[in-house]
């Protein structure tokens, strides 16, 4: 028995003395480590339920940014042809009718617009030299007009204007009409504004792919404007003529 107490006593020393060894950090710094521990915890476990909640956003998102990626990629070709469809908006007030227009680009050779064509008005030929865009000219006169005069406007460049005046003196009825063309400059967002006031009736209509806005004013005879717009140009027809003449003048540019 004494052997085995000895041998226990022995065995508490030797603990002993390795416990004394050991050293033990301050309580604070023990206490700092726990609440570390609690704080790395915590994360997780938020970043957990974060996820678990977001997933659906975080799902969304992803998409958004894949159909991003692909509209950048589609951005030229998508935004030509829409140029091509969506080239104007029509807003028709009490008196007044606004065409709001994007301008389109046009592929057009600007060389020369009188070679090949067989202009015998040297008015015409002087005012085609003087500005850069193509003039269509009316195969298609009302009997009894004739070509009075032809007024240019060339300042600018980009936005050129010609004014071809007819006039009808026959009987005595003393009967006009112009015919209008103005270019844009290409990719300009132009607001067009047309006054009604006095129009009683006001109709539009598609043509060749072609959208028109036929206005007849109140007068003692047929008074009619008739508006559209081609790539980068603008047209009206306005004056004393009839509603089927006016059509077919409009119809017979080239």
């Amino acid at each position: 028995m004494s052997k085995e107490k000895d041998l226990d006593s022995f065995i508490k020393e030797i603990v002993n003395e390795m416990m004394d060894e050991i050293s033990c950090p301050p309580k604070e710094e023990i206490w700092e480590n726990i609440k570390n521990q609690l704080r790395t915890e915590r994360k997780k476990t938020r970043r957990k339920h974060l996820i678990t909640v977001l997933r659906p956003t975080i799902v969304a998102c992803a998409y958004i940014i894949l159909l991003a990626a692909l509209l950048l990629h589609l951005h030229v070709s998508v935004l030509s042809y829409a140029n091509k469809i969506i080239r104007s908006l029509v807003v028709i007030n009490d008196d007044t009718i606004k065409i709001y227009k994007k301008v389109v680009d046009v592929d057009e050779d600007t060389s020369d617009f009188l070679f090949g064509r067989d202009i015998e008005d040297p008015r015409i030929g002087e005012a085609q030299k003087a500005i850069h865009f193509r003039l269509s000219l009316p195969e298609y006169v009302p009997q009894g007009f004739i070509l009075d005069s032809v007024d240019v406007l060339n300042k600018y460049e980009k936005r050129e204007t010609v004014t071809f005046l007819y006039l009808n003196s026959e009987n005595n009825e003393n009967k006009c009409f112009d015919i209008l063309q103005q270019s844009y400059p290409i990719y300009a967002d132009v607001t067009i504004s047309i006054n009604t006031e006095n129009a009683n009736k006001i109709e539009r209509f598609s043509t060749n792919g072609i959208e028109y806005t036929l206005l007849r004013y109140e007068h003692e005879h047929e008074l009619y404007g008739l508006f559209w717009d081609s790539d980068n140009i603008w047209y009206s027809i306005s004056g004393s003529i009839t509603r089927d003449d006016i059509i077919k003048i409009a119809n017979s540019l080239r």
